[in-house]
Order: C-alpha cells, then structure tokens, then sequence
C-alpha cells in the first residue's frame, strides 16, 4: 500500500517521518510542495519517492491532504480522486462532508496529528476512522477515534502547546534567580516537568484523580502555591482563553 501526501508541510513531514522509523515503513510519495521538506524526506528514507507533481502523489491508495486551508483548491487543481482510494484530511477546519465532496467516490477520514508524529509521540485524532486509517496512524502515537466531529477540537487544548512552553520558560527564569546557572535551571525544570508527565502517562485511570493529593504534604510547598494560585483564579483563565478564541473563530465563519 502507498501513502501519498499532497502538501509536505510541518506536520505532514513529521507523519512522513513517523511512518518511515517503523519496523516495516510503507512506500510514501510526496508532493513536490514545500522542496525543501520533501527533498529532505527523499534523500534522508529510502521508502520515500519525491513527486513530480500533486496529481502523482494524489494517486496512491491512501492520500493524505497536509496542506493549509488557503492552498487546498490550488493544491488539488484537476485531481480526481478514485473510488478505491482513502483520503485523509489534516487541513485545518475542513469538514468531513467537504472532504467528501473533494472526493465524493473516495471514503474520507479526517485526522489531526501532533509535531511530535515524528517520533511516535503525542496525541492523534481521527474521525470516523476508517480501518486503514486507524491501522495507519496507531503506531505513530496515543491515538483517539472519535465519536463525533465535533471532538476533533478537544475544546481547544491544541492550542496549549506555546502556552505550557512560555510555563516552562517562567520556571526557568524562577530557577535562574536564585542564582541557578541558566543550564542547569534548564535542566532542573524539563526534567522536572518530564518527570510529572511521566507519571500521570504512567497512572492508571482510576487513580488519575490523586494525582494532585499524591504530589502534595499539608502546609508544604506545593499545597501552597497550588492554592494561592487557586486564590487568584489562575486555572479558570486557560478555560476563559479557550472561550474567546472559539468565540472569535466563530464570529470570523458568520
């Protein structure tokens, strides 16, 4: 089976670079859009074949779709897709129905990867999930099929990964100040950090809810600055973030 990607954009290369690190990588063609990516995956992965053109990569039996809503009616210009073909959709906000009419004798999947793809980690979610979609990308990360479409937006938790690296960054300075070499208060907070996701990763869902008990002594230092942080409101302001955004988004589709 060969995977064809019109569109190698960020996070299209980084599925590419996913599926290539299997045991057994699938043959993957790649359109010639953007060339830097797609002549990097070419020379770096045997299994991969760098296209002449998006119609080329468009037809292999799975076609995945990587590219920004403003490019997708010029990125697939004159394709046709086959009725025995699955076409996957990582275009932003594309509905599944207008997948479908893209590709109305095709069965279509929408899929919504993360960067780290790349490296077999970080959420994945598909709607419907069609079999070879979901056997497709299982490997490659924690993989989530979704009952509704709506879902695919986990209420807008993707839009928390700048934000936990600007916490991450706050640490450090805190680290910093009290006289901490920059290398080693950066040391000090990934590894912490790591450490916690480590652990919530590895708790059992029954006992996810005592994470926050477990990692804290009455009086000490966590309890504390958990509840003066508590006392500020500081965890209502994400959810209100999240709101206007969508609420914004909204007004902008009106």
């Amino acid at each position: 089976m060969t995977i064809g990607f019109v569109g190698t954009g960020t996070i299209s290369g980084a599925m590419v670079e996913g599926l290539q690190r299997l045991p057994q990588p699938p043959a993957v063609v790649v359109s010639p859009r953007s060339e830097a990516v797609s002549s990097r995956l070419s020379e770096l992965y045997p299994n991969v074949r760098r296209a002449a053109s998006n119609a080329e990569a468009a037809a292999a039996d799975i076609v995945v779709l990587g590219m920004r809503p403003t490019q997708l009616e010029e990125a697939i210009a004159g394709i046709s897709f086959r009725a025995n073909q699955i076409v996957v959709s990582l275009v932003a906000g594309l509905a599944l129905a207008d997948v479908q009419k893209l590709a109305p004798q095709s069965r279509v999947d929408r899929a919504i990867p993360m960067p780290g793809i790349a490296r077999g980690a970080g959420p994945i979610l598909v709607y419907p999930g069609l079999p070879e979609t979901v056997a497709l990308l299982k490997p490659l990360g924690d993989l989530i099929v979704c009952t509704a479409e709506p879902q695919l937006t986990m209420g807008g938790l993707t839009g928390f990964m700048s934000t936990y690296f600007e916490l991450q960054q706050t640490l450090i300075e805190r680290a910093v100040s009290s006289g901490v070499g920059r290398d080693e208060a950066r040391k000090y907070a990934v590894s912490l950090l790591t450490m916690l996701s480590g652990t919530a990763n590895l708790t059992p869902p029954d006992l996810f809810d005592e994470l926050v008990a477990e990692h804290q002594t009455k009086g000490g230092l966590n309890e504390r600055v958990r509840r003066y942080l508590l006392d500020a409101g500081w965890f209502d302001v994400p959810g209100k973030a999240f709101d206007e955004i969508a609420r914004l988004r909204r007004e902008n589709l009106k």
